[in-house]
């Protein structure tokens, strides 16, 4: 998604002057006279159609809303990568580089909700009838950790979880059990300090007394937060407390705590919902179009779009992310079989690229950038392109105008279609991974509403053609002219 940050807001009358003088400039057709004849071959090789073939099919069931990490997103990176050969790209050459696939590795989540994160505690204890297995399960919203922990082990009490409370004990891979609060001769303690003790010590997990009607040490109910991942941090009630150390009824309430101090109970299994796995794998494609000159080939013209979106709500509906970002995708392609059915050779290396991650934030970009297959300096001009399906035809706000003698590709290529930019904006996006590595880098966004970004509602039937159109124009133009000047 292109996260976008107006340095003004237009009054409504503005923004519509401005609307009715982009559809005159669009009526005109731009000063095609000032466009030479190589490119308004280029130019007249684009497909609308095409464009929209490319959106409806990345937002088809079949890819089911294109969540990097999903076994559905690596259909979609095979999908670009069959389509770049098509369109006459090659792959780069490069360590780690799979043909046309740059495979890295991304956190991804393995929940919907936090309220699917779930702590489940299970022991066997010895009941007035005979043996009970017992398994209790618990909200476990604040969880900090990937999740997917089993953990087994005797249950230590310590006291009040004081340091002094684990004097003599080795509580090393243990979970410990400790009651609320703090001796009354004793300064008070907080829930994070007889935590980070308790981790310091070794243990494996911590589990709290939490007395009926009383909150605990951290403000909130039964299923805790900690601050260190991976380190389950639960609080339990009196009956648990009872059964897992093989007390009456009623002792713990009443605070019994030096009888028990080093009392070892049973052996209790923790599992922790699966939350993320931090190592999924995920791709970025990549193809060029080699430079014809050998003095030139070796410098970069790069264009990107990213190409995931967010899956779907676990419930059935897809969010298919025609707009966000199939559209800037679609664009990509549109660019490379506009070069190869004109059957032009530019000066420069083209490289195009779809992104994987950026909704997750800007995962795949960032990991390209920082290795790259060619040096980063080789890079003469970036172009990114994210939501460019939808707005106000023929007019785009841009970001990344820092380098004045690259941004005049595309300010230049606007103004000869007759197209509105605007370079009064900082946007989020795949741009700012070459950016901050001072890369010549620029992103553009389509002017306008975008009413149905991150909902349902993006589909392929909801974008404007038109303003599909000029984007790909002017991104044709402009990365044709950066590769040829």
């Amino acid at each position: 998604m292109y996260r976008f940050l107006l340095r003004a807001r237009f009054s409504g009358i503005c923004l519509k002057i401005l609307v009715l003088l982009g559809l005159m400039l669009l009526s005109i057709g731009g000063s095609n006279a000032a466009l030479r004849e190589d490119e308004q071959k280029l130019l007249s090789a684009i497909s609308v159609t095409r464009m929209m073939s490319d959106i409806e099919r990345l937002c088809s069931d079949e890819f089911r809303g294109r969540r990097a990490g999903s076994p559905e997103h690596y259909a979609v990176a095979d999908y670009l990568a069959s389509k770049f050969g098509e369109c006459g790209l090659s792959p780069l050459e490069g360590p780690g580089l799979e043909g046309y696939k740059q495979p890295l590795t991304m956190r991804y989540s393995l929940v919907r909700s936090k309220d699917e994160i779930r702590a489940r505690l299970t022991y066997r204890f010895n009941g007035r009838h005979g043996p009970i297995n017992r398994t209790r399960s618990f909200s476990y919203r604040g969880y900090n950790g990937r999740g997917g922990l089993d953990l087994e082990s005797e249950v230590v009490f310590v006291g009040y979880g004081t340091d002094n409370d684990y004097a003599g004990l080795d509580v090393a891979g243990k979970i410990v059990l400790w009651l609320p609060g703090w001796p009354k001769d004793a300064r008070p303690i907080t829930g994070m300090h007889k935590m980070t003790a308790a981790y310091q010590h070794g243990a494996a997990a911590c589990l709290m007394y939490k007395p009926a009607g009383v909150r605990d040490e951290w403000g909130t109910n039964i299923g805790l937060s900690g601050s260190i991942a991976d380190f389950p941090y639960i609080a339990v009630d009196e009956t648990i407390v009872s059964e897992i150390l093989s007390l009456p009824a009623g002792l713990v309430a009443k605070g019994a705590r030096k009888p028990l101090a080093g009392a070892r109970g049973l052996k209790v299994r923790l599992q922790i919902t699966p939350v993320c796995d931090p190592d999924r794998r995920t791709y970025n494609v990549i193809g060029m179009l080699p430079g014809a000159d050998p003095q030139a080939s070796q410098e970069i013209v790069l264009a990107g779009a990213h190409y995931d979106h967010l899956g779907d709500d676990g419930r059935g509906r897809i969010f298919r992310g025609a707009d966000d970002n199939a559209s800037g995708t679609a664009v990509v392609l549109e660019v490379a079989r506009a070069i190869a059915n004109s059957g032009l050779k530019p000066r420069r290396t083209i490289v195009l690229a779809a992104w994987t991650g950026e909704e997750a934030g800007l995962v795949g970009s960032n990991y390209f950038a920082a290795n790259p297959p060619f040096p980063l300096e080789n890079i003469v001009s970036s172009i990114q392109l994210d939501m460019v399906g939808a707005g106000t035809p023929g007019m785009f706000v841009t970001a990344g105008t820092a380098y004045p003698d690259r941004y005049r590709y595309l300010a230049e290529s606007a103004a000869d279609l007759g197209l509105s930019l605007r370079p009064d904006a900082v946007g989020a996006s795949d741009h700012l991974a070459f950016a901050r590595r001072k890369v010549p880098s620029f992103l553009l966004h389509s002017a306008g509403e975008h009413p149905n970004g991150h909902t349902v509602r993006d589909t392929p039937a909801a974008i404007n053609r038109k303003a599909l159109e000029s984007a790909a124009r002017l991104a044709a133009l402009a990365v044709w002219r950066a590769a040829n000047g």
